[in-house]
C-alpha cells in the first residue's frame, strides 16, 4: 500500500504521508517541478531500472533547458534511487524522481538556487489496487484539436511538469470524443506525439514515426527504433501528414509504462490485426530486453552496483 511506501526527499528516506511541500512552494504554484518516470524490471539478479542512465541524462539535459540548478551529480541520484528501491522491498513497477524547489515563493522567480530532489518507488499491482501496467494492452485513438506545444513557446524536450497540461488537455479531448487517448499535431499540422506518449506507424512494413524538434526526446521512443534496427525493421523519422494515421497498417503507442501498446481503433478506422505482425516482433523484443534475456541490450537494465 502507498501509505506503508516511503520516499527518498533531499538524502534521507522518510514516511509515505510526511512526503509534503508548503502549498504556496514555487513548484506547487508555478509548475517548475522537473521529473524522470523509469521502469523497474525484476530479473535473476535483482531489480533493475530500464535504462536509468539516459533518463539521468535526460534530466541534466531539462535542468540545463530551463536554466535549473541540480544538487546532485548523476552517480549521486543513481545511489539515490536505488537506495529508495531497497529501502521499499520492491522489485517491479517504476520509479519517479522529482526535482523541485520546495520552499515558499511569492514572487514569479524561485528563491532558491539549488532545488529539492524526491524519489518514489510503486509496485503499481500492491500500490494502485492491483493496476498492471500498461493497463490497457489495445488502445483506441482520436485525433485532437490540441495542439503541441510550439518549441520556440517552451523547451519541449524539457520533462517539465506545467508540460503535462498540453497532454492532460489532449486526453480530456479524447474521452469526449469516446476514446483512451489522442493524438496531437504540431503547430504546423503534422503528427506531433500521442497526450504523453510517442507514436508510431507502420505502413507496408516500414516502421514510421515523427522526426525529432516538435516532440519529447523520448527514451521509449529511442529504445523502439534501437531495437527495430536490430531485428531488421526498416524505420523512418520525417514529418508525417494526419492522412498517414488513416492509411495505416498498424499503430502502436510507446511509453514509459506501456512499452509497446498497439492501437485496435483511431477515429472511425479498425486496424484488421491487432497487433500486427511488425508491433508484435518490437514488442516481443522488449518484453526479452526488459526480462534480462538479450544479451545485446543488457547495458540498459541497470542494476546497484
Amino acid at each position: 500500500m502507498l501509505k506503508d511506501r516511503k520516499m527518498y526527499i533531499n538524502g534521507q528516506l522518510v514516511p509515505w504521508a510526511s512526503a509534503t511541500v508548503h502549498l504556496m512552494s514555487h513548484s506547487f504554484c508555478r509548475g517548475s517541478a522537473i521529473f524522470e518516470v523509469m521502469s523497474l524490471h525484476k530479473t535473476t539478479t535483482g531489480p533493475a531500472v530500464f535504462r536509468l542512465d539516459e533518463n539521468l541524462k535526460r534530466l541534466k539535459r531539462t535542468a540545463a533547458l530551463l536554466k535549473m540548478t541540480l544538487p546532485m551529480s548523476s552517480e549521486d541520484f543513481k545511489r539515490a534511487v536505488f537506495e529508495t528501491i531497497r529501502g521499499n522491498r520492491v522489485e517491479s513497477g517504476f520509479v519517479k524522481l522529482m526535482c523541485y524547489y520546495g520552499t515558499v515563493a511569492i514572487r514569479v522567480m524561485p528563491n532558491q538556487k539549488t532545488m529539492d530532489t524526491c524519489i518514489a518507488v510503486i509496485d503499481p499491482e500492491t500500490d494502485m489496487e492491483g493496476e498492471k501496467l500498461p493497463a490497457r494492452p489495445e488502445l483506441t485513438l482520436a485525433l485532437c484539436k490540441v495542439r503541441k506545444l510550439h518549441p520556440e513557446t517552451i523547451p519541449i524536450e524539457a520533462k517539465a511538469a506545467a508540460n503535462y497540461l498540453n497532454g492532460i488537455l489532449s486526453r480530456k479531448e479524447a474521452a469526449e470524443k469516446g476514446a483512451e487517448m489522442g493524438v496531437m499535431l504540431d503547430t504546423q499540422g503534422f503528427i506531433a506525439e500521442g497526450s504523453t506518449e510517442s507514436i508510431f506507424i507502420v505502413k507496408g512494413g516500414i516502421l514510421y514515426t515523427p522526426s525529432l524538434g516538435t516532440v519529447l526526446r523520448s527514451i521509449s521512443r529511442k529504445s523502439v527504433l534501437e531495437v527495430a534496427e536490430a531485428i531488421g525493421i526498416r524505420s523512418v523519422e520525417k514529418r508525417l501528414s494526419p492522412d498517414m494515421l488513416f492509411e495505416a497498417d498498424e499503430i502502436f503507442l510507446s511509453s514509459t509504462g506501456g512499452k509497446v501498446q498497439p492501437v485496435k481503433r483511431f477515429e472511425d478506422k479498425q486496424l484488421e490485426e491487432v497487433p500486427g505482425p511488425v508491433t508484435r516482433k518490437i514488442k516481443k523484443a522488449l518484453d526479452n530486453i526488459v526480462a534480462g534475456n538479450d544479451p545485446r541490450f543488457s547495458h540498459w537494465l541497470v542494476r546497484e552496483a
